[in-house]
C-alpha cells in the first residue's frame, strides 16, 4: 500500500514539488504569472527609478482611477508585476491550492516515515495483539 500512495498523488503533488524548489518571491511571481497578472518592465530611467521605489517582494493593492490594482515590484528581475482585482484572486486560490498540496506532501512524508517505522511489526494495518 504504502508503495502506490505516492504515484497515486503524483498529480496532486506534483506542482508543489516543481513549487517548492524555488525561493518564496519566485514562488510568488510563478503564482501570479499563472493567476493572469501582467509583467511590465520599464522603458525609461524614470519608470526604473520608480520601480526601485516600490516596496519589493511584496503585493501591494494600489487605488488608480478609482480601481484597485495589485502590483509586485521586483527590481533584481527589473519587472513590475500587475493584475486587477480578478486576478488578485484567482492568485489567493491558486496560493490556497499549492499551500494544500505542499501540506498533503509533508503529511505523505510523515506517513510514509510512520509505515517504515512499524514495518517490522507488520505494518500499522496489522493488529499488534
Amino acid at each position: 500500500m504504502a508503495r502506490n500512495f505516492p504515484i497515486r498523488l503524483l498529480p496532486l503533488l506534483l506542482p508543489a514539488v516543481l513549487l517548492c524548489g524555488c525561493n518564496s518571491l519566485r514562488q510568488k511571481e510563478q503564482l501570479m504569472t499563472a493567476s493572469g497578472f501582467r509583467t511590465v518592465v520599464p522603458s525609461t530611467a524614470a519608470q526604473a527609478a520608480h520601480l526601485q521605489s516600490l516596496p519589493q517582494g511584496r503585493l501591494t493593492p494600489v487605488v488608480k482611477r478609482g480601481r484597485t490594482v495589485f502590483m509586485l515590484a521586483d527590481s533584481k528581475r527589473n519587472c513590475l508585476y500587475v493584475g486587477n482585482q480578478s486576478q488578485y484572486q484567482a492568485y489567493q486560490q491558486l496560493r490556497l491550492r499549492n499551500q494544500l498540496a505542499q501540506d498533503k506532501l509533508a503529511t505523505a512524508s510523515l506517513n510514509a516515515d510512520a509505515d517504515n517505522e512499524w514495518a517490522a511489526w507488520g505494518g500499522l494495518d496489522t493488529p499488534l495483539w
